[in-house]
């Protein structure tokens, strides 16, 4: 393929995410209480006192626009499958036979792995919150009054950055496959890999607490664990 047709595929399926994602906002829109009120769950001992529980928004555009922006953040969410596949079509091209058999697993265990660190990151949500806005960090004359499209905005990031960042053993295990390593380099650069996942948790990881970044790093070196048995043992490389 020349490089202009290169870009036609993909403009072709940056449409067919787009396409994707907005059909499955659809269902976020219907679900944007439910999602709220999830994500509110972490924040909600510190909104007792001043606002019942609840958020605040100050302008009259502000719960439209939010409700967009959630909507297709679940709308990415639902839709992600979708957005593996056509990843892996876009770089199957470039594959031999062998390697297109992976497909159905790349985006079976790409979904699984993202949902898996959207959860992660819920979890460790209120730690994170328990650093950020607790009173040894706010002291004793400045209390929380939360609105809605700040906190909301940092608590969709949140989700959203541990759920692709849990998407690091598809990038291993694409390596893998293609050849580019195998078992026996993965297991030598062990120590040089953790480094390196301690060092991205700390930089990337919207909070700033300990527990949470320690959680991360610990949970992606357990997966690279599990990429090096999958190469080995699934992949014979």
């Amino acid at each position: 393929m020349t490089l202009l047709e290169h870009l036609e595929e993909l403009r072709s399926r940056l449409i067919w995410i787009f396409a994707a994602v907005t059909i499955a906002a659809i269902a976020g829109w219907i679900l944007f209480d439910r999602t709220v009120n999830f994500l509110l769950e972490p924040a909600r001992p510190y909104l007792k006192d001043l606002t019942n529980g609840k958020l605040i928004f100050t302008s009259p555009i502000d719960a439209f626009t939010l409700r967009v922006k959630v909507a297709f953040y679940i709308g990415f969410a639902i839709a992600f499958p979708v957005v593996l596949f056509h990843v892996w079509r876009f770089i199957s091209p470039g594959l031999r036979r062998n390697e297109r058999k992976w497909a159905y697993w790349f985006i079976a265990a790409g979904w699984l792995l993202f949902l898996g660190g959207a959860w992660f990151g819920w979890f460790t949500m209120p730690n994170a919150l328990r650093y950020l806005i607790s009173g040894h960090i706010t002291g004793a004359n400045v209390r929380p009054l939360l609105g809605a499209k700040s906190y909301i905005d940092f608590s969709l990031l949140y989700v959203v950055a541990f759920g692709l960042g849990f998407e690091f053993p598809m990038g291993v295990i694409f390596a893998a496959l293609i050849g580019a390593v195998n078992s026996r380099q993965m297991a030598k650069y062990r120590r040089h890999v953790f480094m390196g996942l301690a060092i991205a948790s700390a930089v990337l990881t919207p909070s700033v607490d300990w527990f949470t970044m320690t959680a991360l790093t610990v949970a992606l070196y357990v997966l690279y664990e599990i990429c090096i048995w999958v190469t080995r043992l699934v992949l014979r490389k």
